[in-house]
């Protein structure tokens, strides 16, 4: 079994890009999510403006 490798309060950064840069900045990992069926990690994470997105493991990474 995968073990998530992010934690509740650590500050992420969103790695996919998006058209109208709403993913950009620093995000808050809110909550851990439970396993896709293919075994993917998810999270629900939050920036300082209150936007909340649910994420795979493998599209964030590490903020500093």
């Amino acid at each position: 079994m995968d073990h998530h490798r992010f934690d509740v309060g650590q500050l992420v950064r969103v790695k996919t890009r998006f058209l109208d840069r709403s993913g950009e900045g620093v995000y808050e990992v809110v909550r851990k999510l439970p396993a896709s069926p293919n075994g993917d990690l998810h999270y629900r994470i939050k920036s300082t403006n209150g936007q909340e997105r649910a994420v795979a493991e493998t599209d964030i990474s590490a903020a500093g």
